[in-house]
């Protein structure tokens, strides 16, 4: 299998086939990928093998599906990546009320396309009989078979629950299908002619939009996701607005540019500000399509406004995937390095290395549950990126933008002369008051500098020799493996890290009030680390509910105090530097978000009003 996001092309293709079939006045063509996006398809393809096999690819159909379920389905479009010449034999398109278990064996409607007519881009095949749904589950796919290393599967957009199967395998050994949805393969390039003569028309339905966190008296700016559920093109809709008291605003009318069927739209809302502070629901509720009353039942979708008195400072958590063995890795190194230059204390960075001498079992969890390939980051378990600088760039960007419902300090100690075990310290301060929550917080080390001799420490660079400046200039000029390297921000050790620690945070919180928390940690049996001297602590605190990381601090390791050293620290503990926002050193506290590093090593973010 391929991601797009591993390729970094930028190229797009022409769409080499062409429409074949004429559309009818009582049909029309649905699926979950949108035809308008066809132009932007990747070049070349998206999705395959590295070497020969078959595939298979399909879209799930469910039952509850109103517009196809009233509707017999006439024929079948796909887009094909442009290199065909890989395609050894037919290709088979089917219709099956099950994922079938040998190729395209047992479904209930299957039809051969010539290897000679297959074309780059848009495909059209007429079914020789109409499929009628009747009600049904179904699923609707091809399968082909490559004789070399190919990609020809397209699939574009955000993921959408049904929207992409997938399954490769040779002779016999047909393997098992994986529903993609969930790992930001978008939506299979795929959709099926309808006919019907009684169509839904003027529906549409509206996702829920969750929880959005607003200053006090502040409007609240709220992406809504519409999608068309009827035959026609939508061109307006019509809206209102239901808070807590029930009472549901004025009727407002939106236009924009035509919304193709079963399409969807993200809009930009606007909810009117609240002077109250704390947690209250919202209600948007589709009231007209196109001027004419919204026939969906499905009309409404929920979320919650949470308003706040402040903002809190925000620490961003960049965490990147890596390994010593992956020839592409060498981007996220330059990555993390620039982002590291441009923002400093500002960010913690985390780089989680896999199957190499730097890995951590601790970390298994987190790639597990984020990670499908190398190399990769996420940004506060939100913002999935590759780990290119402008990448991370741009998930700090949306990091540092976005409103967190606590703060968190940290401080860190050893708790004995040996260095065995250290003892985090943590502070946590939310911003509004919640009932029953479920946070927790994760404690992680890092390591600068970490070097080693040996092939595992090398690292593998397939930029070699790809081209001679910018960003990666040093890769260019390098080998296919280089040695010699230090490594930095280097997870060595970690506690809780998916989840968090239980009881780490009480689940009944208070706006302002101050929650403490320690933790010790015990390295003693860690092979791993190299320096203690080089070591970072790291704090992060996580909302269960959404796995996301609301907010983090980072802190060095003070030494192990006796209680004479436990006096004199308290005395020594004063602020020592001071920085801007973009980490620009000032004489004095300024008024906005201020940077204090403390004698100690500590370092905290203070408002300044």
């Amino acid at each position: 299998m391929k991601r797009s996001l591993l390729l970094l092309l930028t190229l797009f293709f022409a769409i080499y086939g062409k429409a074949s079939i004429t559309v009818g006045d009582n049909q029309v063509w649905w699926g979950y990928f949108n035809a308008a996006n066809a132009s932007s398809l990747s070049y070349g393809g998206y999705i395959g093998n590295s070497s020969a096999c078959t595939i298979d690819a399909a879209i799930k159909i469910p039952a509850t599906e109103d517009m196809v379920n009233a509707s017999a389905i006439k024929a079948i479009r796909l887009w094909l990546g442009t290199d065909v010449s890989a395609i050894s034999s037919a290709m088979r398109v089917w219709i099956s009320t099950s994922l079938p278990k040998q190729g395209s064996v047992g479904a209930d409607y299957r039809k051969s396309v010539p290897k000679a007519n297959i074309v780059g881009g848009l495909n059209e095949i007429e079914l020789d009989s109409a499929f009628i749904v009747d009600h049904r589950d179904i699923y609707v796919g091809y399968t082909i078979t490559i004789n070399k290393k190919a990609y020809p599967i397209m699939a574009y957009g955000t993921d959408v629950p049904d929207g992409f199967y997938f399954r490769s395998y040779t002779g016999t050994s047909y393997g098992s299908w994986y529903n993609f949805y969930g790992n930001e393969y978008g939506r299979l390039a795929l959709q099926v002619l309808l006919e019907s003569d009684s169509f839904p028309t003027n529906r549409v339905s509206v996702a829920d939009f969750g929880e959005t966190m607003v200053v006090k008296g502040t409007d609240a700016k709220i992406p809504i996701t519409i999608t068309n559920k009827g035959a026609n093109v939508v061109k307006s809709i019509s809206y209102t607005i239901t808070s807590d008291d029930g009472e549901p605003s004025e009727e407002t009318r939106k236009s924009f540019t035509s919304l193709a069927v079963n399409a969807d739209k993200t809009l930009s809302i606007t909810f009117p500000a609240t002077e109250q502070l704390g947690k209250s629901k919202k209600v948007f509720t589709v009231t007209k399509v196109n001027d004419e009353p919204n026939t969906l039942d499905a009309n409404s979708g929920t979320g919650f406004i949470i308003s706040i008195k402040e903002k809190m400072p925000v620490t961003p958590v960049i965490e990147e995937f890596t390994g010593t063995w992956c020839g592409w890795c060498p981007r996220g190194i330059v990555g993390m390095e620039k982002v590291h230059e441009a923002y400093g204390d500002q960010i913690v960075q985390i780089a989680v290395h896999n199957s190499d001498p730097m890995a951590i079992s601790a970390y298994n969890s987190v790639v597990n549950a984020y990670v499908d390939g190398f190399p990769h980051s996420i940004t506060d378990r939100q913002f999935e990126a590759d780990p290119s600088f402008a990448n991370l760039r741009s998930a700090l960007n949306k990091s540092f933008a976005r409103m967190a419902s606590a703060a968190i300090e940290l401080s860190a100690e050893w708790t004995s002369e040996a260095q065995e075990s250290v003892k985090f310290n943590t502070t946590t301060r939310f911003a509004y008051s919640q009932n029953n929550n479920q946070y927790a917080i994760a404690f992680v080390l890092t390591e600068d500098g970490m070097k080693g001799t040996g092939s595992n420490w090398a690292q593998t660079n397939y930029y070699s020799g790809q081209g001679s400046s910018g960003e990666m200039s040093f890769w260019y000029k390098m080998g296919s493996s280089v040695t010699g390297l230090e490594y930095n921000h280097v997870a060595v050790a970690g506690w809780s890290v998916l989840n968090g620690v239980n009881n780490s945070v009480n689940p009944n919180i208070e706006a302002d009030e101050e929650q403490e928390f320690s933790y010790t940690g015990s390295i003693s049996s860690n092979s791993v680390i190299q320096d203690k001297t080089k070591l970072t602590a790291v704090a992060l605190l996580i909302d269960r509910s959404t796995g996301y990381i609301v907010n983090a601090a980072q802190s060095k390791i003070a030494d192990f105090a006796t209680p004479i050293d436990e006096v004199q620290r308290s005395v020594s503990k004063t602020q020592q530097d001071v920085f801007d926002i973009s980490g620009r050193k000032l004489s004095a506290s300024q008024k906005g978000i201020n940077i204090i590093r403390m004698t100690d090593g500590t370092v905290k973010k203070v408002l300044v009003k």
